[in-house]
């Protein structure tokens, strides 16, 4: 992971990171009946999109985008409220079909609308923890 200054530039860069990350939670939500497998990636890639915004407003970027724990890891040296979202970060981890190196691993993972709901639901509380940092610090970076 590489960092840079904080600037206007990481700043806007991070409010494009949430408010995706606002966009893949809806869409997850959306499809967790008809298309569990599209709901449990986009679950994961909200999480890690919301955990990317505060990372970047930070200055931070080259970020690796494959498992919210490691995000997690990389935002606790930047604030340990979100330290509150670790077992929701080891819930979304379990369906990816890659280890913390982002190396290929075999898992058998059954993509049922359950388990989508369940992801959902991970990835809610992740978004409502970071949503906490974003309104703490609202007036140094933006309002979510």
């Amino acid at each position: 992971m590489q960092k840079a200054q904080e600037s206007k530039r990481s700043i806007k860069r991070a409010k494009v990171s949430w408010e995706q990350s606002k966009e893949d939670l809806e869409l997850a939500k959306s499809m967790i009946k008809t298309h569990p497998d599209t709901s449990c990636l986009l679950s994961s890639q909200a999480a890690i999109n919301a955990f990317s915004s505060i990372l970047q407003a930070h200055g931070h970027f080259q970020l690796p985008a494959y498992s919210s724990v490691e995000m997690l890891n990389l935002c606790s040296s930047v604030s340990k409220l979100v330290e509150k979202a670790r077992s929701q970060c080891a819930v979304l981890d379990s369906a990816l079909n890659r280890d913390l190196l982002g190396h290929a691993s075999l898992k058998n993972i059954q993509f049922t609308p359950a388990f989508a709901r369940t992801s959902f639901e991970a990835s809610r509380k992740i978004h409502k923890i970071i949503r906490g940092y974003w309104q703490e610090n609202s007036v140094r970076f933006f309002d979510p």
